[in-house]
């Protein structure tokens, strides 16, 4: 027992130096080791059956209408072919027929005269618009001299479809006893796949001239749908459009065209 006194006094320092490197180990381990523990209130099955509020308000900008349903319907078939408004013909949805806006096609006589006559008022009103600035308008000016259609516009147009296309088109025009020009379909400018991979429906106002030129356009009706894109490139598209020369139509004739901008 003296012996074991004896070691302990000798050893004093040396012991109390390791109990105090245990102590702090064990501490060190235990808070690196410490993990907080969550409770968690058990769930009460009081109101499970409980059923929902129906004081929620709905707006009517939340209301799905008949246009949204068609933006969404990716599946929906909607074609490239332009469609006259006031067409009475007879609809068809039968394959392999080049469907046209206008019933009777025009013979080359006929386009040729209506060109003749367009270009003709194209020349007056540039004259108009030369004398109102105060401008000498220049004398004799050959028709021939301001054909200003691009090299790859079709001059003619083709034969006439006996019915009309049937379900929706990506355009779609109301202009009172008015015909593309040439009677050509391509006339009427077709946006629908310039604005990506979205869908979309704007209408825009149109004021067309005598000689068929649309002198100004504006979006009037626009779908929830559509981009600031979509209604850049319908006003863009509606001013390319060219319909027939009419001497008994208005100076300012309005009407309306319609684009579907389409997800291909």
């Amino acid at each position: 027992m003296n012996k074991l006194l004896d070691f302990i006094e000798q050893n004093k320092i040396g012991i109390i130096i390791t109990l105090i490197v245990h102590v702090a180990v064990f501490i060190y381990f235990q808070i690196a080791t410490y993990q907080e523990v969550v409770l968690y209130e058990p769930w009460s099955y009081v109101t499970a059956h409980d059923e929902a509020p129906d004081d929620i308000e709905i707006s009517p900008d939340q209301i799905e209408t008949t246009e949204e349903q068609f933006l969404f319907d990716t599946q929906k078939e909607v074609s490239s072919f332009v469609r006259d408004e006031n067409d009475s013909r007879e609809q068809s949805r039968e394959e392999n027929i080049r469907y046209t806006s206008y019933a009777q096609g025009a013979n080359s006589e006929e386009i040729e005269r209506n060109y003749e006559q367009q270009l003709k008022d194209e020349i007056r009103r540039q004259r108009e618009a030369r004398e109102a600035e105060n401008e000498t308008p220049e004398p004799n000016v050959d028709i021939t001299e301001d054909k200003t259609e691009e090299k790859n516009e079709p001059k003619q147009g083709g034969s006439a479809s006996t019915k009309a296309i049937k379900g929706e088109t990506m355009v779609s025009f109301s202009l009172s006893n008015r015909h593309p020009l040439n009677h050509n379909d391509w006339y009427i400018r077709n946006p629908g796949y310039t604005c990506g991979n979205v869908n979309g429906v704007v209408q825009v106002a149109i004021v067309v001239d005598e000689g068929g030129r649309v002198v100004s356009a504006s979006v009037v009706e626009a779908s929830t749908g559509a981009t600031t894109c979509m209604k850049e490139k319908a006003i863009e598209y509606a001013l390319m459009s060219r319909f027939n020369y009419s001497s008994t139509a208005p100076k300012r004739q309005e009407g309306v065209i319609t684009y579907r901008f389409v997800y291909r």
